[in-house]
């Protein structure tokens, strides 16, 4: 037995069961299509910059000192497990953006905050945490990111209360000590696997099958006919409850002996019943579940989901369903203590096809969380949660703000356009502000708008339903659907054939990168995206996705455009993409052949993709009458042409750096990074006037999700951090084969050299490596304006020029 396994089992040996809630949570993080849908992000506003060495300081010994945040969850024995590591590191994590530009500040703060948390978090690797401090200009924030699995939001703001003293201990030089000993997240979960198999619970599970027998519960009628589980798209929208309705809430609560939330709940179910549910509502309420002063002291997942079931008529009073649904509370709280998942295992099939354990709606009351924070000396204020997916249909939080009301809701965006939730929020303040004036109103009077029937009991998942046009003429297969899907998401509206043009649509540079990611995500096929291109329909895109890459995804030649003309060959720059070379395309006479190179898997470097690119052109009989390259393509059409010797077609070096050999170096990696950074801005027609931001080092995937948010910001449409991650793999790998390229071979054929960013004596560098004198072409443009116009129509008319002296010749 090795050392290594005697670890391995002694690491085992630690883990216990986790909680039931915990378990839950795994096994719907797992299922979740967006699997950041369970993470807690706070984003947090600061009235100063902060200090960030005391920070980091600060956040490494809050999160030794909690289990929580030693914590990872395992799949074994049947069971979820839940380990915790002796010792962690939690690096602090930040983003700079020194000047936004044009941008909004705030746009690109709250994108930087969606991409920080749409991040996923694996279970299975301690720390299942992370903290980022962001600057964008003067303005400054903070992003405390926690999986729900080991931490509720009373664990968080536990957390950042302890966080506040510690940085005001670093900052102030002083040793890092907490008072008392924190309350063991490992004693929790022990404690409660004893309450699931000693009977303590069964009393509970009991009173749950009696009032839930019978209930459905309740939501509100789509928008769009699409079923949404755990992790589908989603959206915040905050509602600020009138002065009238803030009032009534004080006002009834003391009436009737209850609570705020209370309240609110009862202006909820009336709502949903005068909007067509019907007398019997049940509705989701999450509670906090700590009832005794350990569980008020653990920072770990103590909360709970129970169903709050409350018979309203249209002929009740105001005040009778405030009774009522009081009354409800009480006896569901004497019962949360059991999870949710336990009593959903407990009803009957048919119980459990009514209710369904994903609960549509879910009231919470998040009371005064996030009120009065600080860290330190720095004041902060809770801003909007950054959430990108839903965790159901529709989840309503009640927050204490300033002597008032805000309701955040957060809503999926496939079943509801934004003024479904916002409608139902109205219709909230309306119930209360009517009840606070007069508890004896009848239901029956009040006038809102969901009474024309938005709400209803929704038995089962509901089935998709077409768009407004074109379904029926599209084939019908599973490949099309998924394309049919993704197309109308990106462009708005359904293909209104399967022949219909993309660009034609409304398609430009970023709704490509939109919709490959989306048809990628849904299906997991890549796209060939340059074959795409010389017929971008749905069809085409369907093809591919029913047979993979197609026919062809052996060779790294891509016909582009057909035509009895001459015949032109591109090869990709670093890091490039098909729709580089659009422009410059559009502008050759149209009865030219195109084709180009597209990388298939990785070659090491550019002899390598030189030779792999001019075989697949020989095995293809596919000889070019040009070769063209832009950036690194410049350097790859050399050395094929150097390869061919006399039997080399005349070439075209775009914007590239001659074959000369360099060191990156970091200053050349912070070069390298801006570099990419234009690359991908000029790909969707962007700009970055400040520059690419910056992150903390060693993380490249928080430095794509950064430039997201910059991209993302000045174009108004959604780039996929994915992507960038991707790209930004491929480009690295390419600047290092250009780096090392070095290569003085004297090529015979005719050229033309275009400098965009080259200096004159690297024109010079580049002349010398052609028996005659190339044609030299300036173009007032940057590395990626090379491509774009005006310059890509100068650049097309002096390669037409190129070719008609080589064919007299």
């Amino acid at each position: 037995m090795t050392v290594d396994t005697v670890r391995d089992l002694d690491r085992a040996a630690e883990r216990v069961p986790a909680s039931a809630m915990m378990e839950a949570l795994w096994w719907l993080h797992h299922r979740a299509k967006n699997q950041s849908v369970y993470n807690l992000t706070w984003r947090m506003s600061c009235d100063r910059p902060l200090d960030r060495p005391a920070l980091a300081a600060a956040w490494q010994a809050v999160a030794e000192r909690h289990e929580a945040m030693r914590g990872s969850l395992h799949q074994g024995d049947g069971r979820i497990l839940l380990e915790v590591a002796d010792s962690v590191e939690l690096p602090l994590q930040w983003v700079d953006v020194d000047d936004p530009g044009d941008v909004p500040a705030d746009d690109l703060l709250r994108l930087i905050a969606e991409e920080v948390q749409e991040r996923p978090i694996a279970l299975d690797t301690a720390p299942l945490a992370r903290v980022t401090a962001v600057r964008v200009g003067d303005r400054h924030e903070l992003l405390l990111t926690i999986h729900h699995a080991v931490v509720d939001g009373w664990g968080v703001q536990r957390l950042v209360g302890e966080l506040s003293e510690a940085y005001a201990t670093a900052t102030g030089g002083g040793t890092l000590t907490f008072d008392g000993e924190p309350v063991s997240l490992r004693e929790y979960v022990r404690d409660a696997e004893a309450a699931r198999t000693d009977g303590r619970w069964a009393a509970s599970i009991d009173y749950w099958r009696k009032t839930l027998d019978g209930a459905a519960t309740t939501t509100l009628i789509a928008d769009h006919g699409r079923t949404i589980g755990a992790g589908g798209a989603g959206a915040m929208v905050r509602f600020e409850v009138s002065p009238e309705a803030a009032e009534a809430v004080t006002t009834l609560s003391k009436q009737y002996f209850t609570t705020p939330f209370v309240v609110f709940l009862a202006s909820l179910q009336a709502a949903l019943a005068l909007g067509g549910n019907g007398p019997d509502v049940c509705t989701g309420v999450a509670t906090a579940n700590r009832m005794t002063e350990r569980e008020q002291g653990l920072v770990g997942y103590v909360a709970n989901l129970v169903l709050a079931r409350t018979q309203v008529s249209a002929e009740d009073t105001f005040g009778a369903v405030v009774e009522r649904t009081r009354d409800t509370v009480w006896g569901m709280l004497a019962h949360q203590t059991v999870p949710f998942s336990l009593v959903f295992g407990a009803l009957d099939p048919e119980a459990q096809l009514r209710l369904r354990d994903a609960i549509p709606i879910i009231l919470t009351h998040l009371g005064p969380i996030g009120n009065g924070l600080t860290l330190g000396d720095v004041r902060m204020r809770m801003l909007r949660a950054p959430n990108r997916a839903a965790r159901t249909d529709l989840g309503i939080g009640v927050l204490d703000v300033d002597g008032g009301y805000l309701l955040d809701c957060e809503y999926a965006t496939g079943r509801y356009d934004r003024q479904t939730p916002l409608r139902l929020l109205h219709d909230m303040d309306t119930v209360l502000a009517a009840g606070g004036a007069d508890p004896g109103v009848r239901l029956s009077t009040l006038d809102i708008s969901s009474k024309s029937g938005p709400a209803h009991v929704d038995h089962a998942p509901a089935a998709p339903t077409g768009g407004p046009t074109g379904t029926s003429a599209l084939p019908r297969s599973a490949a099309m659907d998924e394309v049919r899907r993704a197309w109308t998401d990106v462009l708005g509206t359904e293909p209104a054939g399967p022949d219909e043009d993309f660009f034609a649509t409304g398609g430009r540079s970023l709704k490509v990168v939109q919709l490959m990611s989306a048809i990628e995500e849904a299906t997991g096929v890549r796209l060939d995206v340059p074959r795409w291109l010389t017929d971008p329909t749905p069809q085409r895109a369907a093809e591919q996705v029913a047979g993979g890459l197609g026919s062809g995804a052996d060779t790294t030649v891509v016909e582009v455009r057909g035509g009895d003309g001459p015949h032109v060959h591109l090869i990709p720059g670093a890091g490039g993409s098909a729709q580089d070379y659009r422009a410059l395309i559009a502008a050759l006479p149209g009865h030219w052949r195109v084709t180009q190179s597209q990388e298939r898997g990785p070659l090491p470097d550019v002899p390598a993709m030189a030779a792999a690119f001019q075989a697949d052109l020989d095995a293809a009989d596919a000889r070019p009458d040009l070769l063209v390259g832009w950036s690194m393509g410049g350097q790859i059409a050399y050395e094929m042409a150097a390869r061919l010797g006399a039997a080399a077609p005349p070439v075209a070096v775009l914007d590239a750096t001659p074959p000369l050999g360099y060191e990156v170096g970091e200053e050349g990696d912070e070069l390298v990074h801006t570099t990419f950074a234009g690359l991908m801005a000029a790909a969707v027609g962007a700009r970055l006037d400040g520059g690419p931001a910056r992150t903390s080092p060693g993380d490249p995937e928080l430095a794509m999700r950064a430039l997201a948010a910059q991209l993302t910001a000045a174009t108004g449409e959604r780039v996929s951090s994915v992507m960038l991650t991707e790209r930004w793999a491929t480009f690295r790998r390419h600047t290092a084969a250009v780096a090392s390229y070095v290569s003085d071979a004297d090529v015979p054929a005719p050229a033309l050299v275009v400098g965009a960013d080259l200096a004159d004596y690297q024109l010079e560098q580049w002349a010398e490596r052609f028996s005659a004198a190339p044609d030299v072409l300036r173009v007032d443009a940057d590395h990626h304006g090379t491509l774009r116009e005006p310059a890509a129509s100068h650049i097309a008319a002096a390669i037409v020029r190129l070719q008609e002296r080589a064919a007299a010749r």
